[in-house]
């Protein structure tokens, strides 16, 4: 995919949870962190978001 995320000021507005995914994607948003500046935090929070305004749910069939 070739879509660019633009990076804009953080906005106070937040929520805290918590999720379990693998340590090799943890470890890429670390790297990208690192040299990007943002919070691995922010980086996730972006890369949601992307997510939540990309996906699209297809419907079940009800026809059978």
């Amino acid at each position: 995919m070739n879509t660019k995320i633009i990076l804009k000021p953080k906005e106070d507005t937040t929520s805290t949870f918590s999720i379990r995914i693998d340590k090799s994607l943890l470890s890429r948003f670390d790297i990208l962190s690192n040299e990007s500046g943002y919070s691995r935090n922010e980086l996730i929070k972006f890369a949601m978001e992307h997510y939540i305004d990309s996906v699209e749910v297809l419907k079940k069939d009800t026809k059978k």
